[in-house]
């Protein structure tokens, strides 16, 4: 079961990059998409891994189990490839541009 659960994550990021790829062949702009992608990807992976910690207890800091690295690993997520503040800045400011106040 657990070659199912990394597949299947790797199926939606697979998914992700294709319908990236077919709307800027399309000759689109998809910096927009892009950026929701991304912020809402990386703040649910801060949040489970942070209730992951919590479940685990003193356990979770303990290099033994794999729950610390990824808590240590997480918020490259969130700082990559732009900050979540940033991420938020580019949507916002397209939706006022597209849809107006």
């Amino acid at each position: 079961m657990d070659g199912i659960e990394v597949g299947r994550v790797n199926v939606a990021a697979c998914g992700c990059g294709v319908a990236h790829r077919a709307f800027k062949a399309a000759g689109g702009q998809s910096d927009v998409e892009a950026g929701m992608a991304k912020y809402l990807a990386a703040e649910y992976c801060k949040e489970v891994v942070e209730d992951s910690l919590r479940i685990h207890g003193g356990y979770g800091y303990s290099t033994e189990h794999e729950i610390e690295r990824l808590y240590r690993d997480a918020p490259m997520l969130l700082i990559g490839e732009g900050t979540a503040e940033i991420q938020k800045m580019i949507i916002g400011r397209a939706l006022v541009k597209d849809y107006g106040r």
